[in-house]
């Protein structure tokens, strides 16, 4: 199967900076997000892009002047990134359990006027992000319930009355209740597109019982919010969402191509490294463990190596294993040349983008411009 994807990866390798160094293809970038952006719309749902893959200021704002009804973010840290950049409404898809966790965020949100959505799971996050509010009553705030539907990391039994539980103490700690929230991340354990869409159906079938019992309790409007690239692509967004948020599928990489979510020209990142040193084992790139990380695939995915390397003619090598500074390219009959340029596409674009402090992007006429990542580094 490996040898596909050079038919959608045949395209110069331009050496006009030091490697190694992160690069987005634009063309693909821009018809990523298009096709998303047209699937949410023609199902009448609001598409709030996850911007933890690509982290990009730049790349949010295209998001935006597609359609993109706001933005979700990993962490406080990386919401504030993001306000400052010009982001007015934002869903914090991250537990909170200690008020000061929130303390900037809320205070810069007020400060611009934006309006930020929080999750809980758990008492103890509404008594956190009530205090947080209580100290920044002047921030825009709502509180939204995450619901597990089969990841098992964070959220509600659907099948117990703890969402009802949350919804009375959001009430009574005067928060907003800003509805139900599903993350399907097991779908990438799924292995294909009609085992990822199987995984969808059960999701909004979950998330819709939830819904119905919050309902009945008295908890109007309960809006669905669901997210994942998986199911995104795998599947006809669900009746009965209100908005979706994949994240990953503005740039996509090799896990998504390998559950068949799309073709070689669909990816749009890469690494672009240089062979600094032949043996008769390996051939020696400048990419190492921190520039690709050493994630194999997210949640549970587990790819052989930790990428595939491939050359302006089509040929393509492996990356077996690596080391801090070196990646080692499996070879057959014949080596890349010492000094050759090779493009890399990872297992995991997320786990990448997060390495780097900018990346290249490239124009279909082989013209750059270099641009920050805004959200890397963001840890609290």
């Amino acid at each position: 199967m490996e040898q596909n994807i050079t038919a959608g990866w045949l395209r110069p390798l331009i050496a006009d900076r030091l490697t190694p160094y992160l690069e987005i293809d634009a063309p693909r970038l821009q018809r990523n997000l298009q096709l998303m952006q047209q699937k949410a719309d023609a199902a009448g749902v609001a598409l709030r892009p996850h911007i933890k893959t690509h982290k990009s200021v730049w790349i949010a704002g295209q998001q935006r002047a597609l359609g993109a009804r706001g933005i979700t973010v990993s962490k406080p840290s990386e919401g504030v990134a993001f306000i400052l950049a010009g982001e007015r409404d934002l869903l914090l898809a991250y537990p909170i359990v200690h008020a000061d966790t929130l303390a900037e965020l809320l205070a810069v949100a007020a400060e611009h006027q934006v309006r930020i959505t929080c999750i809980v799971d758990a008492e103890m996050g509404v008594t956190a992000i009530a205090a947080a509010h209580q100290r920044q009553p002047d921030c825009s705030l709502a509180v939204a319930i995450k619901v597990d539907v089969g990841l098992h990391r964070i959220g509600v039994d659907p099948h117990s009355e703890m969402a009802i539980t949350l919804a009375q103490r959001l009430k009574s700690a005067g928060l907003p209740f800003a509805g139900l929230v599903s993350h399907a991340g097991h779908a990438y354990g799924a292995g294909n597109p009609t085992a990822i869409a199987e995984v969808a159906l059960q999701e909004i079938a979950l998330m819709r019982d939830v819904q119905q019992r919050v309902a009945e309790a008295g908890f109007t409007p309960c809006p669905i919010s669901v997210g994942s690239t998986p199911t995104a692509l795998a599947a006809p967004v669900a009746s009965g969402s209100d908005e979706i948020r994949p994240g990953n599928y503005a740039l996509l990489d090799l896990t998504a191509w390998r559950l068949g979510l799309c073709s070689p020209d669909a990816l749009a990142l890469s690494v672009i490294t240089r062979v600094v040193a032949v043996n008769p084992h390996f051939a020696i790139i400048d990419a190492g463990s921190k520039m690709l990380s050493s994630d194999k695939g997210p949640h549970g995915t587990n790819a052989s190596g930790f990428g595939i390397a491939v050359d302006e003619q089509g040929n393509h090598y492996e990356v077996l294993k690596l080391s801090e500074e070196h990646g080692f390219l499996q070879y057959g009959d014949q080596a890349p040349p010492v000094g050759a340029l090779l493009r890399i596409f990872p297992n995991h674009s997320c786990a990448v983008v997060a390495q780097s402090d900018r990346f290249v992007l490239r124009a279909a006429d082989g013209t750059a411009q270099e641009l920050d990542i805004q959200g890397r580094g963001k840890f609290i």
